[in-house]
């Protein structure tokens, strides 16, 4: 999970128009990250096993090893957006969604995962490939909680919107 200040939730239209944006003309990969032990912080894994079910080659979670996983998208020739997805703490209502640029990320960032996103971001952007980081306010992070129902309709509209965006890109 990841800790951000100053942070606006974004309407589902400007969603949906930042995302296809963010998503140029190339293909798209989702890479989900969280830990679904801890309720909320899961989303980010959520949208990509949902995703990975009519986009097997270009959706991943954590547990498929992010890191090898965004080794290998960066030495592919094609142009291609790849989405990180996760919990975030926004200071914003619980299931607020935001998209943060590759621009917007810190280098040293607050994370709880192996390898920091502005890292990978970095790599990725040293290939000629874009990326963004979607965020997800969580409600609650409680060690085997439940996840939360604002959080559990962010995670269906961002499957939803992703997979319409994925749909015109990666089924060429």
């Amino acid at each position: 999970m990841h800790k951000l200040r100053n942070a606006h939730g974004d309407s589902e239209a400007d969603l949906k128009s930042r995302l296809e944006k963010i998503a140029g003309k190339g293909k798209v990969y989702v890479l989900g990250l969280g830990n679904t032990d801890r309720a909320d912080d899961g989303a980010g894994i959520l949208v990509a096993e949902s995703l990975k079910k009519h986009f097997p080659s270009n959706s991943f979670s954590e547990h498929d090893g992010v890191e090898g996983i965004v080794l290998d998208i960066s030495e592919k020739k094609e142009i291609s957006t790849i989405l990180f997805v996760d919990a975030a703490d926004l200071r914003l209502d619980p299931g607020s969604i935001v998209v943060v640029s590759k621009e917007d990320i810190r280098e040293r960032e607050i994370t709880t995962h192996r390898v920091a996103v502005a890292l990978l971001a970095s790599l990725l952007k040293s290939n000629g490939k874009d990326s963004a980081v979607i965020c997800i306010q969580p409600a609650t992070i409680q060690f085997r909680g439940e996840i939360s129902e604002p959080v559990a309709g962010a995670v269906n509209k961002l499957v939803r919107l992703l997979e319409e965006i994925m749909e015109t890109r990666n089924r060429r």
